[in-house]
């Protein structure tokens, strides 16, 4: 037995206990995959099993935990667990450490006893076979989500270790990514490994995996229904708004540091319109979209918004909150909307019991949903958001795409940066950013295309 864990209870103190009676088995040579709406305790389970709640966040793990006959529970036996397990944590910013691509993958390499010399020769031949080739020496930071995803899913192999833990490892991965962490899953399979996924897209994983389980209540049980995880994808059907009035255009190029990423870019948006940008990880969404926020300038043209009530959320959530509390925020979005707060808490009932609490301490899916909804408060005719439905469970997800039809079809205009191919399908248009260079496609032929690349089935 590869992975055996009886967990009694978890939780971070004794009054956010969150986690009861968990049991988890897992052989060698098997996928075992865990759904669950967002706040309902998966990165927390996977922070006990590892036993980074106990030790390193102070928290609460009562019970019994066996990884290749090491208890995590137990300090000296938790130290010794590194080369037995890599986990994949569900933002990529807290396992990067080092400055560049290049830096991460030699030192991890190093670690596990390569010679400089060719850690350095490895790790340059990792980066081109992920897609990062062009990437090696430049900061972290400059990359994108997506990039740094992938810099991520090549760290956690060095060693080739037994157990794999995958916190929504799909997260922000462009569908040619997405095939390519299911090809990973399969090896491991094939070669012995025992995975754990967690992850909210579960029809990405659903085929690997030899059992599935749900999160609920604190407690985790057998999946055999799972329609209830699942969005319902809309029928696609082109619509046409050329004839409404121009909120946003932009002709130009757009970079960084005065270097081009895109060249001859064309973009234009009207009202009542939900537009979706589309394209491999780095191709440039998010520099888009900063650039037709203004936070970037364009490296030669002009943006041209015809409106002063726009706002831009990225991807990073956490960013754009400005209280203390839960309840701050949606007060202040309560005054914005003129929608009473009870209203508010009502539609999201996990909020009533958080509103006192900091925004940070939401799971990383109700930060993004109270982002989105900051967002839809302020931008009241322009809104530009950037991957917004990582993290959404289904229930959250609808939620979200609800308000999306309700603004457009008031007349609002809405513009994506998004990997998701149900976005895609709720539409008006697409446009799709790839090798230096953008252009509008149907977004029929788009979704079907990504779905075709990931080697995905949506039923």
């Amino acid at each position: 037995m590869k992975l055996e864990a009886e967990i009694t209870r978890a939780g971070y103190d004794e009054k956010t206990i969150l986690l009861s009676n968990i049991n988890v088995k897992a052989d060698e040579g098997r996928v075992i995959l865990i759904a669950g709406s967002s706040g309902s305790g998966k990165t927390t389970l996977l922070l006990s099993l590892t036993g980074v709640l106990k030790h390193l966040l102070n928290g609460i793990v009562d019970g019994s935990i066996s990884i290749n006959g090491l208890n995590p529970l137990i300090l000296e036996d938790f130290e010794k667990l590194p080369g037995n397990i890599s986990v994949l944590m569900q933002d990529p910013e807290r396992q990067l450490i080092f400055p560049t691509p290049l830096d991460e993958l030699s030192t991890s390499l190093e670690a596990i006893g390569y010679p400089h010399v060719e850690a350095l020769k490895q790790a340059s031949i990792i980066l081109s076979e992920i897609g990062l080739s062009n990437k090696v020496n430049i900061h972290v930071e400059d990359l994108s989500s997506g990039e740094r995803r992938k810099l991520t899913l090549a760290l956690i192999q060095v060693g080739d270790p037994p157990i794999y833990m995958l916190d929504e490892p799909s997260a922000n991965l462009d569908p040619q990514t997405v095939a390519l962490l299911r090809d990973n899953v399969k090896n491991w399979k094939k070669n012995g490994k025992t995975v754990l996924i967690v992850e909210h897209k579960i029809h990405y994983f659903r085929d690997l995996a030899d059992e599935i389980y749900v999160l609920r209540g604190g407690k985790l049980g057998e999946f055999f229904v799972i329609n209830d995880m699942l969005v319902n994808l809309p029928e696609c059907k082109s619509t046409s708004s050329s004839e409404r009035k121009v909120v946003l255009e932009f002709e130009g190029y757009i970079g960084y540091n005065d270097t081009p990423i895109v060249r001859n870019a064309e973009f234009k948006a009207r009202r009542g319109e939900l537009i979706s940008i589309v394209g491999p990880n780095g191709s440039g969404k998010t520099t888009l979209l900063k650039t037709l926020a203004g936070f970037l300038k364009p490296v030669d043209g002009e943006v041209k918004i015809f409106t002063k009530k726009y706002f831009y959320a990225p991807q990073n959530p956490d960013l754009v909150f400005v209280h203390r509390t839960v309840r701050k925020e949606l007060e202040s979005i309560a005054r914005k909307t003129g929608r009473p707060l009870h209203e508010l808490t009502f539609m999201y009932p996990w909020f009533t019991k958080m509103l006192d609490k900091s925004p940070y301490q939401l799971s990383h899916g109700q930060r993004r949903l109270l982002e989105l909804l900051i967002a839809f408060a302020h931008g009241e005719d322009l809104i530009l958001l950037d991957e917004p439905t990582t993290g959404l469970d289904a229930q959250l997800y609808e939620y979200f795409i609800k308000e999306v039809r309700t603004r457009v079809s008031k007349g609002s205009t809405v513009i994506v940066a998004t990997h998701d191919p149900r976005l895609v399908l709720e539409s008006s248009r697409v446009y799709i950013i790839e090798s230096g260079k953008i252009k509008e496609d149907d977004k029929c032929r788009v979704a079907e295309s990504m779905f075709k690349s990931m080697g995905v089935i949506y039923e």
